[in-house]
């Protein structure tokens, strides 16, 4: 059985690319340079050169395919110009929505993120029925919530459609911007001294790179056609996340809280004198926002199951120690 993928050199679409070949599926994966040693590598993946913004290419690449991975999207919050953003987040996928629709595909799966919900309240956990209680936080937020009201309105014409939300993904795979928690993970293994903003109350869900992709594969036997499902794993806030990252890799690092304010200020203050980028206050807030999340609906309609972080953090330390 064929199907498609965007975002194969990504970190999630690199895994599920391979995972579906491995299940023997024909995969067909659309990539902008086929040079990229990030490509993955497998008898039963064919990569198609193009562009999800270049419409022809896609129908290409597509032809054939009874489904649709949607996992490409523009993540960089450094980045100051919408455009970035919008291609490729909104008319990008209303590029991939539209092919799916003229190509008859059974299914399309769409990878989103849960910050599309904003911040979870006090101690609330974020659910799919959680209306958005703060206006976008940025580029990255608006345009992916504009993506998922453009996958909803090609379910009315007839297109199946089942939208993820992500939340922070960790584990073995490829190091991308996007994936921060592994960086963390080796910064306090390799590290003496580690300076962080005070903010350590802050709580996020983590997800196990492996549950995300037998996610995506569940979807398309049970996901329902226009619903969103949260696909998450524990809450955790910070200062018990980098307790458990501390005792599992042993390390003897110091950690140093720094005045959060400070530290954003000290960030705006070096992009606009020194043009330094490396973290921006959007960036900052992004990464200490509460996002505590449940994936009971997931659990319930998709048969998903949850990795327990402590077994996910032992994977992951091994694989970024080889």
């Amino acid at each position: 059985m064929k199907v498609f993928i965007t975002g194969a050199t990504g970190y999630v679409g690199h895994q599920l690319a391979l995972k579906l070949a491995s299940q023997h599926y024909s995969v067909q994966a659309l990539v902008r340079d086929t040079s990229s040693a990030n490509l993955p590598n497998h008898m039963n993946i064919t990569v198609f050169e193009g562009d999800i913004c270049d419409y022809n290419s896609i129908l290409k690449a597509m032809k054939g395919c009874v489904y649709v991975f949607h996992t490409a999207a523009y993540t960089n919050l450094k980045c100051k110009s919408i455009d970035n953003f919008y291609n490729c987040n909104v008319v990008g996928t209303e590029n991939i929505l539209q092919a799916a629709l003229e190509l008859k595909v059974k299914k399309v799966i769409y990878t989103s993120t849960l910050s599309v919900f904003g911040p979870s309240y006090k101690e609330v956990p974020i659910t799919e029925e959680q209306p958005r209680l703060t206006s976008y936080a940025n580029d990255y937020e608006l345009t992916k919530a504009m993506s998922e009201e453009a996958v909803l309105n090609y379910t009315k014409k007839g297109l199946s459609c089942v939208i993820l939300n992500l939340t922070r993904v960790y584990g073995p795979g490829l190091s991308t911007f996007s994936n921060g928690v592994n960086k963390l993970i080796t910064m306090i293994a390799k590290n003496d001294v580690l300076v962080v903003p005070s903010r350590f109350n802050i709580t996020s869900n983590y997800v196990f790179i492996d549950d995300v992709i037998d996610a995506h594969l569940l979807a398309i036997q049970s996901g329902k056609s226009g619903e969103k499902y949260i696909i998450g794993g524990e809450n955790l806030n910070y200062d018990e996340l980098f307790k458990r990252i501390k005792s599992f890799t042993k390390s003897k690092i110091k950690i140093l809280k720094v005045n959060y304010d400070l530290v954003k200020n000290s960030l705006f203050l070096s992009s606009k004198i020194f043009g330094l980028s490396t973290i921006t206050p959007k960036v900052l807030d992004a990464i200490f926002t509460n996002r505590s999340a449940s994936s009971q609906k997931a659990i319930a309609q998709l048969s998903y199951k949850i990795t327990p972080f402590n077994k996910g953090l032992h994977q992951t330390i091994n694989f970024l120690s080889k």
